[in-house]
Parts: structure tokens; C-alpha cells; sequence
């Protein structure tokens, strides 16, 4: 079976690919700033994300001066899940 390059791009999955979504757009830029630390955060610990993202939110926004809600509502929009 050959990979085409397309089915490539599929496949990986790239570091700032949030980035691009409507929903990261339109946030403030201090909310873009926290959310690519909680994605960098999330990165460094992959086995542990549904452990540490509380914590990791909680980090973040205390860093940033940013309601932790705001973080979440992100994450709900950009997922379709709630936390």
C-alpha cells in the first residue's frame, strides 16, 4: 500500500495545528496566548492529559490574569464536549 501525500498530511498531526480553527481566531489575544501554553503544557505530558489538564487550566490562567471558564469555553467550542 502506498502513502500518498495527501494521506500523509492526514495522518500527521502538527504542533500549532489549533492555530487554524475559527473558533482560536476569534478569541483575545491574552486567551490566545493562554491556550498555547495549555496546548504546550499538554504536549510535554501526553499520558497524563485527562489527569493534569484541572491543574494545568488553573496554572494558566492564574499566569495569564484570564478566568479559567474562558480557557474551558475554548475547549468546549473547538471539542463539542463539555469539561
Amino acid at each position: 500500500m502506498t502513502i500518498t501525500l495527501s494521506n500523509l498530511r492526514k495522518l500527521t498531526i502538527e504542533r500549532d495545528e489549533h492555530k487554524r480553527s475559527p473558533v482560536y481566531k476569534k478569541q483575545s489575544p491574552k486567551a490566545k496566548k493562554a491556550i498555547d501554553d495549555v496546548m504546550t503544557m499538554l504536549a510535554k505530558t501526553p499520558s497524563k492529559v485527562l489527569t493534569m489538564f484541572p491543574r494545568i487550566l488553573q496554572q494558566v490562567a492564574k499566569k495569564h490574569r484570564i478566568q479559567p471558564k474562558d480557557i474551558e469555553t475554548y475547549f468546549e467550542k473547538e471539542t463539542g464536549l463539555t469539561i
